[in-house]
């Protein structure tokens, strides 16, 4: 007899161990599933700034090629007037730079999408 009463009690307590489990796991469940739904409105926050800070990266790189496609622009013009092969060169590798420049900043909407 003592080993049946031995074996319900822990029987029943087996119960409430697993009841008290399952509870634990669907406070855990509760809690990630607000978490979700609290950071998802972050998330859009995240995507409002990150889209902020790629137009303005676009912006500002895309101004920055314009300048040196000017300074090669200006280089190239300098070697024409005297007559200097080695400075013309490199101001149409100054232009093609910029030029450069300025397609990998219009394409920053694809990196950091």
């Amino acid at each position: 007899m003592e080993t049946t009463n031995t074996m319900m009690k822990n029987e029943k307590n087996a119960v409430k161990c697993f009841g008290q489990m399952m509870n634990r796991k669907a406070t855990l469940l509760a809690a990630v599933l607000l978490v979700a739904v609290a950071m998802s409105g972050t998330v859009f926050a995240a995507d409002a700034l990150w889209g902020t800070i790629s137009g303005l990266i676009e912006t500002w790189v895309t101004r920055l090629g314009g300048v040196v496609m000017f300074v090669g622009g200006i280089m190239f013009g300098l070697g024409w007037k005297s007559d200097d092969a080695e400075q013309k060169s490199r101001g149409i590798s100054t232009i093609i730079a910029g030029a450069i420049v300025i397609a990998v900043a219009a394409l920053t909407s694809q990196f950091f999408a």
